[in-house]
């Protein structure tokens, strides 16, 4: 990821950069993902951009339902405008693990979809939750 798409992405992000969905929730995210795809090798470039982008339009750090829906279609506009250059099928797999990534009962088969919520899932105990091996 460029350093250029990298600003844009910091200077939408309305909340505070540092805060419980920020800036050190994606890098973790981002560090988590790369390490699950060593197993997993689900695509690195699409595990990596979730990292940055599933929390990108949050509205507020509690319940926001849809801000997962709002980061697709902003991934979309930048796919259009030519300043994400990925394929369609990682475009497509980036949308589906952004808008779900915060549904309870949402399922995908494809493994680059399971690493992305895997490791933003691994990350939850910074709010208090545990993953719980059983589910």
């Amino acid at each position: 990821m460029n350093k250029e798409l990298i600003s844009l992405i910091k200077r939408q992000f309305t909340l505070d950069i540092n805060s419980t969905h920020g800036l050190p929730h994606w890098k973790r995210v981002e560090r988590i993902g790369v390490y699950l795809t060593e197993s997993t090798k689900a695509d690195i470039e699409v595990v990596r951009l979730f990292a940055c982008f599933h929390d990108l339009r949050r509205e507020n750090e509690g319940n926001d339902p849809e801000h997962g829906f709002r980061a697709s279609i902003f991934i979309k506009d930048l796919h259009n405008k030519k300043l994400l250059s990925i394929s369609e099928a990682q475009l497509e797999q980036l949308c589906f693990a952004c808008e779900y990534h915060n549904k309870p009962n949402a399922k995908s088969d494809d493994i680059t979809i399971q690493t992305c919520w895997d490791a933003d899932r691994l990350d939850l105990w910074r709010i208090g939750i545990f993953p719980d091996k059983e589910q």
